[in-house]
């Protein structure tokens, strides 16, 4: 458990170790804080959208092909 300072503004640090577990993460990220009871909050990571999820996600599946090429090869079938 890491111990972090609330500064002037009311804003925290979240360590770099939690940061590196929790890959949702990131700078601009939205997340939820809930206040558990009189001193314990729980900060949860706001769910992704399916396009936010989904992202980049077919990059390896097209690293070996060019996929111009393989679009043009499937207009020349028809």
């Amino acid at each position: 458990m890491d111990l972090v300072t609330i500064g002037s503004k009311n804003q925290i640090v979240i360590p770099k170790a939690v940061r590196e577990k929790i890959k949702a993460l990131k700078p601009g990220r939205k997340v939820k804080i809930y206040s558990l009871n009189h001193n314990t909050l729980i900060i949860k990571a706001d769910t992704q959208s399916w396009l936010e999820g989904s992202y980049g996600s077919m990059k390896r599946a097209w690293s070996k092909e060019d996929p111009l090429n393989t679009l043009e090869e499937s207009r020349n079938q028809w």
